[in-house]
């Protein structure tokens, strides 16, 4: 077996620290339950997992550190839990990551500089916390990036000019009910693959509502309205 899926199956209480002796798994799904409390260092030494989705329960506690040492991993599902604190730095360690989801908890802080490193991945999201700060540059050079979300944060700052110069395959991206200002970067028209819905035959970018004030909230009309990233 190199599959562990307890998903939805109305488990409670904490992580048996035991479940870090099964050392040979590859995927573990524990979504979807009510576990709760701290993470078990013990999951440390799952270094083959490739998948890890622990979303949609009741875990506390900071993010740990040593999420950044599976060398392996391609998917790491956090989202909607109760998890505190920074986002660990070292998850600019995996060099394989192609999807991330922190949204739904209460993560406060800025976001590391460090995930522009992350050259594999595609999917990112980060929204419904506490973040602060401006959205690192370094993100909009990750040119395999396809949907990325930070909706509902306390973030600030200005987008880049050329947002769009390194993110060819960008589809979707969710920036309202932050503190972001200045102007739209005209170099959204140079992201090809950005979805695009008509409304009376005009076409509407979906970067989702702006709740800034100033050229964001004047242009919000023309430029669509919230979605999910879906």
């Amino acid at each position: 077996m190199t599959a562990l899926n307890i998903s939805s199956m109305g488990l409670a209480g904490t992580v048996p620290p035991e479940v870090g002796n099964l050392s040979f798994l590859v995927s573990l799904d524990m979504g979807s339950n009510y576990f709760h409390g701290n993470l078990p260092h013990e999951l440390s030494g799952l270094r083959r997992l490739k998948f890890i989705s622990l979303s949609s329960n009741n875990f506390t506690g900071a993010i740990p550190m040593w999420f950044g040492h599976f060398p392996e991993l391609q998917v790491l599902a956090l989202y909607d839990n109760d998890f505190t604190g920074l986002i660990p730095s070292s998850i600019s360690n995996l060099s394989k990551l192609k999807h991330l989801d922190f949204r739904g908890n209460s993560l406060r802080g800025k976001i590391p500089e460090q995930i522009g490193n992350l050259q594999s991945l595609k999917f990112l999201n980060l929204e419904i916390n506490q973040l602060t700060g401006s959205i690192p540059l370094s993100i909009f050079n990750i040119s395999t990036m396809e949907k990325v979300g930070f909706t509902c944060n306390n973030l600030s700052g200005t987008l880049p000019v050329d947002l769009c110069r390194h993110l060819p395959n960008l589809r979707k991206i969710a920036l309202s009910f932050n503190q972001i200002h200045g102007q739209i970067p005209s170099s959204l028209s140079q992201c090809s693959q950005l979805e695009r819905h008509t409304h009376d035959g005009v076409y509407i970018l979906p970067i989702y509502h702006f709740s800034q004030t100033g050229s964001f909230h004047e242009r919000s009309a023309i430029l669509g309205t919230s979605r999910n990233l879906g």
